[in-house]
C-alpha cells in the first residue's frame, strides 16, 4: 500500500479552515449544489481570494474530499495499531466515527455524497478515499465471518455499516422536517446503541 501523507499540512491554517468550512457546504448541498459564489459568500472572502487558493471548484472539491478522507483513514489507522482482532479493530472503528458525528458529521456525510454523487473528476488528485474503502474491505475480509465471502462480501458489509453510520445525522434535517426537533435528537442519541449492536452482528458469526 502506497504511504499516505497528509494533503493539507497543519500548520497551513487558513488553507485547511478553508478546506474544512467548504466541505461542510458540500457535505450539505452536494458538489452541484454549492457554488463558487455560495462558498466564498459563506466563506467571507471573495472568488477571487477563493480561486487564489484552490484554482477551481472541482480542484476545492477534491482537495476537501481528499483531506476529509485522510482525516478519516487516520482514524481507521489508529485503531489498528494494538493488534487487536479484526473485528475488534473494525467495532473500535464505527464507534470513533459515530462519536466524530455527533461533533460534526459533515465530513461523513461529504464522503457519502461523494459515494452517491461520484462527483470527482478522473484527473482528480489523491487517494486517500480510495485507500479508505479499500483498508475496510481487506479488515472485512479479515474477520472469521467474512474471509470466504471474497471483495463482493466484504464490500456489501462495508457499504451497509458506513450508510448506517452516516444516514442518521445525514437525514437530521428531513428527520426535523417531518417530526420535529425533540424527536430528532431521541432518534439520534439512541441511534449509537442500536449501530453498536447492528456492528457486531454483522461482523461477528
Amino acid at each position: 500500500m502506497d504511504q499516505i501523507v497528509a494533503p493539507v499540512s497543519a500548520s497551513n491554517t487558513t488553507r485547511l479552515q478553508l478546506l474544512r468550512s467548504a466541505r461542510s457546504l458540500f457535505a450539505a448541498h452536494g458538489y452541484a449544489g454549492a457554488s463558487i459564489a455560495a462558498i466564498s459568500h459563506e466563506l467571507g472572502i471573495t472568488k477571487q481570494a477563493l480561486l487564489h487558493h484552490f484554482g477551481s471548484k472541482d480542484a476545492l472539491y477534491a482537495q476537501a474530499v481528499e483531506q476529509t478522507a485522510f482525516e478519516v483513514l487516520t482514524l481507521f489507522f489508529d485503531v489498528m495499531e494494538d493488534d487487536s482482532p479484526a473485528e475488534d479493530q473494525l467495532e473500535a472503528f464505527c464507534d470513533q466515527l459515530t462519536m466524530r458525528m455527533v461533533k460534526d458529521a459533515a465530513p461523513a456525510k461529504l464522503l457519502l455524497r461523494e459515494m452517491l454523487d461520484h462527483a470527482l473528476t478522473p484527473k482528480s488528485e489523491g487517494r486517500s478515499f480510495a485507500t479508505l474503502l479499500e483498508s475496510l474491505v481487506a479488515t472485512v475480509q479479515a474477520t472469521e465471518r467474512w474471509q470466504d465471502a471474497g471483495v463482493q462480501g466484504a464490500l456489501a458489509v462495508v457499504s451497509q455499516l458506513f450508510g448506517a453510520a452516516v444516514l442518521v445525522h445525514a437525514a437530521n434535517d428531513t428527520m426535523i422536517g417531518l417530526f420535529g426537533p425533540a424527536a430528532e435528537a431521541g432518534a439520534r442519541d439512541q441511534s449509537a446503541a442500536i449501530f453498536t449492536g447492528l456492528v457486531s452482528a454483522t461482523l461477528r458469526s
